[in-house]
């Protein structure tokens, strides 16, 4: 009995052992955590080059001053470890906008402590740590194989990161592969697992996926270009791409162990192209749907209706399922991307075909209401935007889109003060110009802002 109870306590005393241990290195993790989280500064701005050459991808990295001029960061630029993909300019008919069009090809963590971005032409997801002076060092093992064909679009759920691969680099034969949305698991050191059964594929290999918008950890929305006819894309596809379903948004519930559920896909809201573009010239317009973002505090998602010169905002209910509110116009040309601020009192939108940006007032947010229309300085036409943490600037990354921009020029990152009431200016400085490949490839995608 007595040598029972010796064990017993000798037991007691490892596991006791045991649990400090394992609350001293989850405290001392959180601890190194919180100070890096703390020590961050909050004035770096990231844009990804989608330089196309083997190992040429990266991220250029800038700090902004009080008045909104950018100098490089030392050590900028970061090089991801692989490649961008090219537009191909003389084979596909362009500069024009699409169909290399995507949203979130780089982000942060929640607490900004962390940065994962896309390498579209080499299939992998570069994921760094972003030091206490914004500087990066890529994680062991990084970049991670991302699960499918030209990686687009990422959003996090916890611990769960999304990756949306699109399948259409035209730098490649994409007709023997298909589009899918895939997860992975976020190992405390920045590694990506593979969630098992959590891909699904598209049915068509030419259906372009753009975007995985997280919406309260629980859903993905995303919008597609569908049989969208540009002539790149009749081009890469053929004749039957016009036989594919239109644009449309797509909607997934994340299940518990990290598996989607695919909610059935919504179509074009009836009359929200009316009167816009007929690309192929057939008599009707082309439905065209990207750029989502999703109300702060609202169950409200808003869309670019990009081809229609409109917006779209919809609710959603507990299962993701999409119903139209509203549809209000845009006064720029090829309304595509948007942001809205933490309030929910703002959203703003880059008009790639014009080179303005607009602000709306959400204060009625089923109605918003357009404020300002902004002509932007500098060539090149604007892409994705984002908003520093204050929300004091925010940041819009061009690139040349249309045949007016000269080659060489428009590859830029335009500097935005935002005033008081939400209104914006240019500051004096921007834009500047982006150091990337002074070619036909040149097409930079992406900012985050700290």
């Amino acid at each position: 009995m007595e040598n029972r109870a010796n064990n017993d306590s000798i037991a007691l005393r490892i596991f006791l052992l045991l649990v400090f241990l394992l609350v001293f290195v989850n405290l001392a993790q959180t601890s190194k955590a919180e100070t890096i989280k703390k020590s961050i500064p909050d004035n770096i701005i990231y844009v990804v080059s989608n330089d196309p050459v083997e190992n040429g991808n990266s991220i250029l990295a800038y700090k902004r001053d009080q008045d909104g001029n950018l100098t490089p960061l030392s050590g900028s630029p970061f090089l991801t470890s692989g490649k961008g993909y090219a537009t191909k300019e003389k084979e596909y008919g362009l500069p024009h906008f699409g169909p290399f069009d995507l949203d979130q090809n780089i982000i942060f963590n929640q607490e900004k402590t962390r940065l994962f971005a896309t390498n579209g032409g080499s299939d992998s997801i570069a994921v760094f740590d972003i030091q206490s002076d914004g500087t990066l060092k890529a994680v062991p093992g990084s970049p991670f194989p991302s699960g499918g064909k030209n990686p687009v679009s990422l959003g996090l759920a916890g611990d769960k990161l999304y990756v949306v691969n699109k399948n259409e680099d035209p730098g490649r034969d994409m007709t023997k592969t298909k589009p899918n949305y895939t997860g992975f698991r976020v190992n405390p050191n920045g590694i990506l697992i593979p969630i098992p059964n959590s891909t699904i594929e598209l049915a068509t290999a030419s259906r372009s996926p753009t975007q995985a918008l997280i919406v309260k950890e629980r859903f993905i929305f995303d919008g597609d270009f569908g049989r969208f006819p540009l002539a790149s894309r009749v081009a890469m596809w053929g004749e039957d791409l016009k036989k594919d379903t239109p644009s449309m948004i797509r909607s997934f519930r994340i299940k518990p162990n990290g598996t989607l559920e695919q909610n059935p896909p919504t179509p074009a809201p009836p009359g929200a192209f009316d009167g816009g573009l007929d690309v192929d010239n057939d008599g009707e317009p082309d439905p065209l749907m990207f750029g989502l973002q999703k109300h702060p505090t609202k169950q409200l998602i808003y869309v670019s209706m990009v081809s229609g010169a409109r917006m779209a905002v919809f609710s959603y209910d507990d299962r993701g399922k999409l119903s139209l509110e509203n549809i209000v116009t845009n006064k720029g040309q090829l309304i595509c991307w948007i942001k809205i601020n933490k309030k929910g009192t703002r959203a703003y939108t880059t008009n790639n075909g014009d080179n303005t940006v607009s602000v709306y007032d959400l204060t009625d947010p089923i109605n918003p209401k357009e404020i300002q229309t902004l002509k932007l300085k500098g060539n090149g036409h604007p892409y994705q935007l984002d908003l520093d943490s204050k929300e004091s600037f925010m940041y819009i990354v061009k690139h040349r889109t249309f045949p007016e921009t000269p080659i060489g020029k428009g590859n830029e990152l335009d500097v935005l003060k935002i005033k008081e009431d939400g209104t914006l200016e240019e500051v004096s400085s921007s834009p500047i110009k982006l150091p990337v490949r002074d070619d036909l490839l040149a097409r930079p995608q992406g900012v985050a802002a700290l």
